[in-house]
């Protein structure tokens, strides 16, 4: 009697410690593997580019001096400030009955700001993946509240470059960002180390099973430890296999529908799918993620895994591999060649990137000239001419008054005239700040880039900045950015389209923006106006 007692109780102890519940914790494991690239470069002697600009980097390619098989040339537009817009509030004070008893008022300074930039690829390998991406970023500055609009006025004017600048160098950045990471989505080999990845292990420290999944999670966060990801995989599979052996063998155990039954297979279903697909053995995790699937405790975590499966079966096959993990390497060659031209910098061996452009003096007297790529953006302020030996060789640089030629025509067709106006303060070309004795000295000459010109309007571009509007018989033309344009845009632009109705309807639906490229269409529909 007593056995048969003895036995009744330890079945029953047994079957009820085989039933306790099975709490499911996130456990983590690191792993460590190369990003395959959606458009790869197979032959990895190819695996080189250039660009124009440091800030672009290819991870698994080396950076050259020129001519890499990716070309890659990217170009800011600049920011283009939206309408000054100073908004009134209303603010009252009422008293218990309602009664409004002060009135008062602020005032905020609303602008918006949008940077673009253009990116274009040429692949010496497949050429039908060159491609052009233009890309943008917006945001709207919204100052402190002021009391008067003459305080909220005088804030913009006072700050108005330092915030544009705060814009551009914000939306540089992001833009590079977005750049470079779909790059290196698209041909790069990007080592990823993450640390966060989740198996589920029982947290229930009565379970029966708790003991053997502890030991088996900590055999597998060790053997994933020691996964790089230029090194192979093979030993991690050795390793992993009793820990696959292990969760195989739960899985008859916990039969039928309970959920309690079915979250333990869960469990092994789930963390079998996710060793095989972290050791580059995406067919395997597909079986057990149909497993999960028919199990039918959680069928999203199954069809995840077989979406994610299929995305590496396709990365191999494009990449024409079987596995993530391999050496890939990242280097700047740029340098390599640099050493011998510093020696020869004064030689006649000296590369100079040149432009051919006609000086057209005060007097009328033209000279053909050599201008270095790198001078025409200072064109504004002077012009810098390569001086040549009789050999023929450059001896120097010849640097002159910009507002002692009346005109400057490149051979390829960009013309800059000198035009009489007061320009707001923009930056000019070597980043110095305008001296406030040249704000104060009133309209001058300058040299402007001819945007368009016409009997009715013409438009300048100054310091690559500042659009200037001259209308014939003026004396002088006016900054789009000086603050009489900036905060009377509107009213402006009406003026200007006087006698054409459908132009100064568009004027005062706001169509056109303070940008060179609207204030070229807005010339181009006036001077077509009849």
């Amino acid at each position: 009697m007593n056995k048969t007692t003895t036995l009744v109780f330890a079945l029953l102890i047994y079957a009820i410690s085989f039933s306790q519940n099975a709490n499911l914790d996130r456990e983590y494991v690191s792993v460590s593997y190369i990003k395959l690239p959606s458009k790869p470069i197979l032959d990895n002697s190819k695996r080189t580019y250039s660009s124009n600009i440091r800030a672009i980097s290819l991870s698994g390619f080396s950076r050259v001096k020129s001519n890499g098989t990716l070309d890659i040339n990217y170009n800011f537009n600049g920011t283009q400030i939206g309408e000054v817009d100073i908004r009134k509030t209303k603010h009252e004070k009422k008293d218990k009955d309602g009664k409004v008893t002060s009135t008062s008022y602020t005032y905020k300074v609303h602008i918006p700001y949008t940077s673009s930039a253009s990116l274009s690829i040429s692949n010496a390998v497949v050429i039908e993946n060159n491609y052009n991406r233009d890309f943008s970023e917006n945001d709207h500055y919204e100052s402190n509240s002021f009391s008067t609009y003459k305080a909220a006025q005088n804030h913009y004017n006072n700050n108005r470059y330092n915030i544009r600048n705060k814009y551009t160098s914000k939306h540089k950045k992001s833009i590079l960002n977005i750049i470079n990471s779909n790059l290196n989505t698209t041909y790069g080999y990007v080592p990823a180390n993450y640390n966060t990845v989740v198996f589920w292990i029982l947290g229930n420290k009565k379970h029966p099973e708790y003991q053997k999944h502890m030991e088996n999670y900590g055999i597998m966060k060790a053997a994933f430890a020691k996964m790089k990801y230029d090194q192979p995989v093979s030993g991690l599979k050795t390793e992993l296999e009793p820990v696959i052996d292990y969760f195989n063998s739960l899985i008859p155990k916990y039969v039928g529908t309970k959920k309690k039954m079915a979250k333990m297979r869960y469990a092994s279903y789930y963390n079998i799918a996710k060793m095989y697909y972290y050791l580059d053995m995406p067919e395997k995790a597909k079986e057990y993620a149909e497993k999960l699937i028919e199990n039918d405790y959680d069928k999203s975590h199954g069809k995840h895994f077989i979406r994610i499966s299929d995305e590496l079966l396709k990365k191999f096959e494009i990449n024409e591999t079987n596995t993530r993990h391999f050496e890939v390497i990242t280097e700047d060659l740029t340098n390599i060649e640099e050493a011998p031209e510093a020696e020869e910098a004064s030689g006649s061996n000296t590369k100079l990137e040149l432009v051919k452009a006609y000086l057209i003096s005060k007097v009328g007297d033209t000279i053909l000239v050599d201008i270095e790529t790198k001078d025409v953006k200072k064109i504004a302020y002077e012009i810098r001419t390569v001086q040549y030996a009789d050999n023929g060789t450059p001896v120097g640089t010849k640097v002159e008054n910009a507002k002692d030629f009346n005109e400057v025509l490149f051979v390829d067709g960009t013309h800059y005239k000198n035009v009489m106006f007061k320009e707001s303060g923009v930056k000019n070309g070597n980043n110095n700040a305008v001296s406030a004795q040249m704000l104060l000295s009133g309209a001058a000459e300058k040299l402007c880039k001819v945007l368009f010109e016409s009997d009715k309007i013409n438009l300048y571009h100054f310091n690559n900045e500042e659009p200037v509007i001259f209308t014939p018989g003026s004396e002088k033309g006016k900054s789009t950015l000086s603050t009489g344009y900036v905060f009377g845009f509107k009213k402006n632009l009406v003026k200007l389209a006087k006698g054409c109705p459908a132009l100064i309807e568009k004027a005062e639906n706001k169509t056109f923006k303070n940008t060179p490229e609207d204030l070229m269409t807005f010339c181009k529909e006036l001077a077509s106006c009849k």
